[in-house]
């Protein structure tokens, strides 16, 4: 009988152990999560302040843009440089990166024929020769 006593007590002691820890740690992740939420919660709150404020400005700028007192003053007070070249004579932006990227292409196709030549590669001649074919002639014809 006294054995069997023991051997509850013992049972009991271990189980109380394993329950203190779980609840230690269970309090501990408890705590984290809610120092966590507390702190997101909190960013939130001020982001949307800060958003809210952001708002009016934008809303004050379109206010005073269109203000009649600004209306018609553009023209005087803005620059117009762009728009004083005609559509003709003004190559389009991506015309001009076409150029740039041609100008490249040929550019890196003599450097590696000297080099090819330089150094008695024919790799490279190869490689010179390839830089320099346009792959999107086909494209361009099309368009």
């Amino acid at each position: 009988l006294k054995a069997k006593t023991l051997q509850a007590k013992a049972d009991a002691t271990g189980d109380l152990q394993d329950t203190t820890s779980t609840r230690d740690a269970d309090q501990k992740y408890l705590d984290d999560l809610t120092a966590t939420c507390e702190q997101k919660a909190s960013d939130f709150g001020s982001r949307q302040e800060l958003r809210a404020q952001e708002i009016e400005a934008i809303n004050k700028a379109i206010d005073i843009i269109s203000s009649s007192s600004v209306k018609g003053h553009a023209e005087t007070h803005l620059p117009s440089l762009a728009q004083q070249q005609s559509a003709e004579s003004a190559p389009a932006l991506a015309m001009l990166r076409a150029d740039m990227h041609v100008q490249a292409q040929a550019r890196v196709a003599r450097f590696l024929s000297k080099k090819g030549k330089q150094l008695g590669s024919r790799v490279l001649s190869a490689l010179a020769v390839r830089v320099s074919d346009d792959p999107f002639v086909k494209v361009k014809k099309m368009i």
